[in-house]
């Protein structure tokens, strides 16, 4: 089996909002695609809220491997020795045109300006998609896929979107990935309006004539394997990518087994009612009160026979 962990902040951090969690072990997508072929579909998106500690800021400097400060609190997050950086940009609706020297293309400018337009102290500041890069396709190809995806959420959301695409570290050389930072509000020109549609209740979603957000989240999952799916016979590539969790892919297949073998299989007998002993069984005290009725029902019927034995006799 191939595990590929997506990388995680330094060990002795106390930067917990800048820190990457481990997204390696169970919660690997391990798909087969249907010429048997194996590829990796990992595909994780995950809010950052103030509650718990997140900063748009740190998050933005730590993904692009660059030193940032925060307005509000004057701390400077610098991570520009961390490295693995391959590529690194902001991506802005397509509606959206900046000129020269604009907040919205400035790092520091943008993350600082989203973090001051979030008044609450749980508001979410920042949504963060996790998405593994199929590392049998060259580098520019890797980072044309990872532009695709922050246009499309992007133009679909009217978010800031940036993309930070990272080289594997001293792990696994098949670990490419790209983190993609995106707003929770609208952007424009002037400043940031209203909550993103992602980030509306579901209630609020389906007043707007819009689907849930689990929805959501999987319609962007099968867009992102469409896409990369395509590169990859492009290539001449044979693994594919399965948008479905592996959960549901092993539901489905259950259920086609099931259907397939229910016509087919022998009758089996009827299994024999336990015993009170093996129905007792792990239970002392249900088998102990179970004997003891039992016995009593005995010497009852015990009873009964003697009385009319006597009364046979005239007694």
């Amino acid at each position: 089996m191939i595990v590929v962990p997506i990388d995680r902040a330094p060990g002795k951090s106390r930067d917990w909002s800048a820190a990457r969690p481990n997204y390696a072990g169970s919660r690997q997508r391990f798909m087969t695609a249907r010429d048997g072929a194996m590829s990796i579909m990992f595909f994780k998106v995950r809010s950052l809220s103030r509650a718990k500690g997140a900063n748009a800021v740190a998050k933005a400097a730590y993904i692009s491997r660059s030193k940032i400060t925060d307005h509000k609190t004057g701390k400077t997050h610098d991570y520009r020795r961390v490295g693995g950086l391959a590529h690194s940009e902001i991506i802005l609706p397509s509606a959206v045109e900046p000129t020269d020297g604009s907040w919205m293309k400035d790092r520091t400018r943008l993350w600082n300006r989203a973090e001051e337009a979030e008044t609450r102290r749980n508001s979410r500041v920042g949504r963060e998609y996790t998405v593994a890069l199929p590392h049998e396709l060259p580098d520019a190809v890797r980072i044309a896929l990872a532009r695709d995806l922050a246009r499309r959420i992007a133009d679909r959301h009217g978010v800031a979107v940036d993309v930070a695409v990272h080289r594997p570290g001293k792990g696994d050389v098949r670990n490419h990935h790209v983190h993609l930072l995106a707003t929770t509000r609208e952007i424009h020109e002037h400043g940031f309006t209203q909550k993103a549609s992602m980030e509306r209740s579901n209630t609020r979603r389906r007043s707007l004539g819009l689907g849930t957000t689990a929805v959501e989240y999987r319609e962007l999952r099968a867009i992102w394997a469409a896409r990369a799916n395509e590169r990859m016979q492009e290539a001449g590539l044979a693994e594919r990518l399965e948008p479905r969790s592996r959960r549901t892919v092993e539901f489905e297949r259950a259920a086609v087994e099931a259907r397939r073998t229910e016509h087919t299989a022998a009758p089996s007998a009827p299994e024999p009612r336990p015993s009170i002993a093996q129905r007792a069984a792990g239970n002392w005290g249900v088998y102990l009160k179970n004997k003891s009725a039992q016995r009593g029902a005995d010497a009852s019927a015990s009873r009964g026979k003697e009385r009319n034995l006597d009364h046979g006799l005239g007694l």
